[in-house]
């Protein structure tokens, strides 16, 4: 590959931050002609290839049965962009086929008559601390001006909050050119409820409890009142989470009907339900508005937490489905459940590293010192305070890295579909197929684990022995020149695989 264009490549256009002393591409370009002439150049390379251009490979150091010593590379197999985007692309791609199986069917052991069972996309969002700049968008679809003035009654001004500033903002604020220390901040940093926006990051994963035991029993009373059998419906599930612009979390979920198993292996199979998506999409609705939460905030008093107004509830499959449907696509209204399964995997990806902050705990004392927006710098001072004021908000500062929120990204009911460790083990097993021997690497650690052969004391281009044991001996590229070209490669092989997979399709449309 090439080294000037690869480096400018992945320094100017990619959002992923560099280690210490891999910020100057410049510095970085002088290394890169020297590992470039170095003599074990093409070995490293295919090591590096081999864990997927990984951007921070574990090294792994272990002595074999003859007293030889070896190092091997596997994956850091981090979900976030910022930090790996060879691993991060590979988590996204196991999360589309998590939610594929689910809502399509036909693939991962799952029938393709689920794509018939009742299924609903829902997102849950928080409530309104207060007036945020955003991107919106008009009637027609078209981006509107971010807040509109609203004028006070019987007079020619305009609202503003008991502080004087205005409550309006006649900016049109675009993704791609409004940075995030803009869209997200608060027009009045005085007026936001700083106290309630981090209660309830803090209490969000109780509030989708609460709100996954809420859908089962409006569910049920909707069942016993048409005099059918509620023991004979289980709902299953897989939610994400993505945290919003303003620094708060909220989710998006697929819910299925399916019919209650009698055997704990037993095939997913058709509910035995007259209840239609369109039905199980509005109690979705009832049982999110039905969720409240009281817990105790800063003072000894207490607060009522709930989900916001903009509860969305989309039908993912048509009602009723056809007598004797069983094709993979039949409940795919419009491609809504493809989407579906595209949208919910970019999530996955994404991280506290958007908002300036470290991927690792930190201590209070540095919120002062990080170089991060007023809006998030609030938000951490409000965590810090709350934890000083009692025992019971004390693990918060355990959470500053997060923004308070202590919840998984991804979750999913056990019968949803194929789990990621599945999924794992599937693709150990291909590579074990297609390899021309099994590092002894595959037995121990994570079923994706496929290190390879690296340099070491007293390495060998042969098969290593089995019964090796590994110990971790560091984390990442020795120096900015491999960085940058393990994630210029990474990039490069990701559009390759996009430029292939339209290429593929091309060829099956035109035949």
């Amino acid at each position: 590959m090439g080294t000037g264009s690869g480096i400018e490549w992945a320094s100017a256009r990619l959002p992923w931050p560099v280690t210490a002393g891999m910020a100057d591409p410049g510095l970085a370009l002088g290394q890169v002609v020297e590992r470039a002439s170095w003599s074990g150049f093409d070995r490293w390379w295919s090591k590096v290839a081999g864990v997927g251009f990984c951007a921070r490979p574990i090294h792994l150091v272990g002595v074999d049965e003859t007293g030889r010593e070896h190092t091997v590379l596997a994956r850091c197999k981090n979900r976030r962009a910022s930090v790996c985007p060879s691993c991060s692309d590979l988590y996204a791609a196991d999360t589309w086929q998590l939610v594929t199986a689910g809502v399509i069917g036909g693939r991962h052991s799952m029938p393709a008559t689920v794509a018939w069972h009742p299924a609903v996309f829902v997102t849950l969002t928080a409530p309104s601390f207060g007036p945020v700049h955003g991107v919106r968008t008009g009637a027609s679809g078209g981006a509107r001006r971010c807040q509109r003035p609203v004028r006070v009654a019987s007079t020619p001004s305009y609202r503003r909050c008991v502080h004087g500033k205005p409550l309006w903002c006649n900016v049109i604020h675009h993704n791609e050119n409004s940075p995030r220390d803009v869209v997200g901040q608060p027009l009045c940093v005085d007026c936001y409820d700083y106290l309630g926006h981090v209660l309830f990051s803090w209490w969000a994963p109780e509030l989708w409890r609460r709100f996954t035991i809420a859908v089962r029993r409006v569910l049920r009373s909707e069942l016993r009142r048409r005099g059918e059998d509620p023991d004979k419906v289980a709902v299953s599930f897989v939610k994400v989470v993505e945290l919003q612009a303003r620094g708060i979390p909220h989710y998006h979920a697929v819910i299925r009907l399916d019919a209650t198993p009698t055997e704990r292996d037993e095939a997913v199979a058709a509910p035995v339900t007259s209840i239609t998506a369109t039905e199980l999409a509005a109690a979705a609705q009832i049982a999110a508005g039905q969720v409240r939460l009281t817990v105790a905030d800063a003072d000894g008093g207490s607060r009522v937490l709930r989900f916001g107004e903009q509860v969305d509830t989309q039908p993912l499959t048509s009602d009723p489905a056809p007598s004797g449907a069983s094709g993979p696509t039949g409940g795919d209204q419009g491609g809504a459940a493809r989407r579906v399964a595209s949208y919910l995997p970019k999530y996955v990806t994404k991280s506290v590293g958007e908002f300036g902050l470290s991927l690792s705990r930190m201590s209070p004392e540095a919120v002062e010192v990080l170089d991060v927006c007023p809006h998030v710098r609030a938000i951490l001072t409000t965590l810090v305070s709350l934890a000083a004021s009692g025992a019971r908000y004390a693990p918060m500062l355990a959470w500053l890295h997060t923004l308070g929120y202590r919840g998984h990204i991804t979750t999913k009911s056990r019968r949803f579909s194929v789990t990621l460790t599945a999924l794992r083990a599937r693709r150990e097993a291909w590579r074990t197929d297609h390899a021309g021997y099994i590092p002894a690497g595959l037995l121990i650690g994570e079923p994706d684990d496929l290190p390879a052969v690296a340099t070491g004391a007293a390495d060998t281009d042969g098969p290593l022995q089995m019964g090796t044991e590994w110990s971790f001996a560091r984390m990442g590229h020795v120096c900015a020149a491999d960085y940058y070209r393990a994630v210029s490669a990474a990039v490069r092989a990701r559009e390759y695989r996009r430029l292939a997979r339209d290429a593929y399709r091309d060829d099956l449309a035109a035949a």
